[in-house]
């Protein structure tokens, strides 16, 4: 499966998402200005993407052929050929294209590539200002600045991801509870409740490691502070108790000290996990919000499976971290750039993003997950990621991290929190923070110093 966690380049933007419901607009209503009418009868599109399973092109598996399905209604509508090239390793090989004059008409943006540079590569989509692109969240996320306040914009996702807990309903009712908790001891509480019915309370997936990237992007929502990670290269002992990731990871110490996790973390098994919450035998999973379409797979009993905000406190108050997934830009060496601007804005407001159990990208835009629905409408309020306000530090934070070995954030493996989970089960935790104290605080003294 693949794991679309975006950079974590935040700046604070904070928005209920009370703010992106309640809209009347279809799903797959498109905004481009482009008339529907005119033809581009003989123009070739190469696209791009990294959804191997969403194509039978160009080294595609074709499981679920939703990017063909698109590209047969473009096709269509405007006379043009759609051509995928899908690549498995995405980023490494796309970084090498950018490097040459041909890397398609439309691509998703490789991750790694500057802001600064985007221009480099790609043609802009318009401005943020400009009618059919206003209502887009995130536009300063894959752009530039312009004087007068708006942004010239490269890049839009097709989707945001939000963090939070695939949970099931029906594990939640054999165990006597009634809602999903909304503070950190009655989310304790359900935990004790869930083994006592001889229920997994929280699936970790130790042993695949990266989907223990959500306990680092959980931090942000700690923090209650969507500049938080900009925040990071500044701070020299982030993992103390008290902060938000000596928060996060607490709650995680007392999850597998408590024995609330898989009882045998190494044979862990992402595929076999999804049927496991599937069926009730695993109560939570900590992931992101496009794991939900994958669980309701699984499932054979209607709407059973739930997504709600993670509290990590007592207040009541529920936050998620939300990110882009990758996102579409039109490559400067095309010789279609309107077609690839047309085929672009389609498909980002097509009902891809809700197949994926992606948030829309768009204000207005209808969600049909149900899921997805009721965790927009439930009171959470979403902590959008957005450049720092100088610019560089996100750059500072990963080059701290990846001096220190802690893979934070873009970067992120889930090494680090496999080995805090190693360190709660043989009873060294708090050591554990200490060390990653010390070589956080090492790495970010040699990094200011140039070494």
């Amino acid at each position: 499966m693949k794991k679309f966690l975006a950079a974590l380049m935040a700046a604070t933007m904070i928005v209920s998402l009370a703010g992106c419901s309640g809209s009347k607009k279809a799903s797959g209503t498109t905004t481009t200005s482009s008339s529907s009418s005119q033809s581009y009868a003989g123009q070739t599109l190469k696209v791009l993407t990294h959804w191997t399973n969403e194509t039978s092109q160009g080294g595609g598996n074709g499981q679920d052929h939703l990017l063909d399905d698109f590209a047969a209604k473009f096709e269509k509508e405007t006379g043009a050929t759609v051509k995928f090239t899908a690549i498995s390793d995405y980023d490494t090989d796309v970084k090498t294209m950018l490097a040459g004059n041909d890397y398609g008409d439309v691509l998703d943006i490789p991750t790694g590539v500057p802001n600064a540079d985007l221009s480099h590569y790609f043609t802009p989509i318009g401005k943020s200002t400009d009618a059919d692109l206003k209502n887009f969240y995130d536009p300063s996320y894959m752009g530039t600045k312009n004087s007068d306040g708006s942004w010239t914009v490269y890049g839009y996702s097709y989707g945001l991801g939000a963090t939070g807990v695939v949970y099931n309903k029906t594990a939640f009712q054999k165990a006597g509870i009634t809602s999903f908790p909304k503070t950190i001891n009655d989310f304790y509480s359900a935990c004790a409740k869930l083994k006592a019915v001889n229920i997994v309370p929280v699936a970790l997936n130790y042993a695949d490691k990266w989907p223990l990237v959500n306990w680092d992007n959980l931090a942000v929502g700690a923090a209650k502070n969507a500049d938080f990670p900009n925040e990071l290269y500044a701070d020299s002992s982030p993992f103390d108790a008290t902060k938000p990731y000596g928060i996060t990871l607490g709650i995680l110490n007392k999850i597998v000290s408590s024995g609330w996790c898989e009882p045998s973390l190494s044979t862990t098994n992402w595929a076999n996990s999804k049927v496991s919450l599937g069926t009730a035998k695993d109560g939570m999973m900590l992931l992101g919000s496009w794991a939900i379409p994958q669980m309701q797979a699984e499932d054979t009993v209607a709407n059973d499976i739930g997504f709600a905000a993670m509290p990590t406190d007592n207040s009541g108050k529920l936050y998620s971290y939300v990110t882009p997934d990758k996102n579409m830009a039109i490559s400067n060496k095309s010789k279609v750039p309107a077609l690839a601007r047309k085929y672009l804005l389609e498909f980002i407001t097509s009902n891809f993003y809700d197949s994926q159990g992606f948030l829309p990208p768009e204000a207005g835009l209808k969600v049909g997950n149900q899921a997805v629905n009721d965790f927009m409408n439930s009171g959470v309020t979403f902590l959008y990621n957005q450049p720092g306000k100088v610019g560089d530090e996100a750059t500072k934070r990963d080059d701290i991290g990846k001096d220190a070995g802690i893979d934070l954030g873009v970067n992120g493996s889930g090494l680090y929190v496999q080995a805090v989970i190693d360190a709660s089960r043989n009873g060294t935790y708090t050591s554990e923070l200490s060390k990653l104290n010390g070589e956080w605080a090492k790495a970010q003294k040699d990094v200011a110093a140039g070494d």
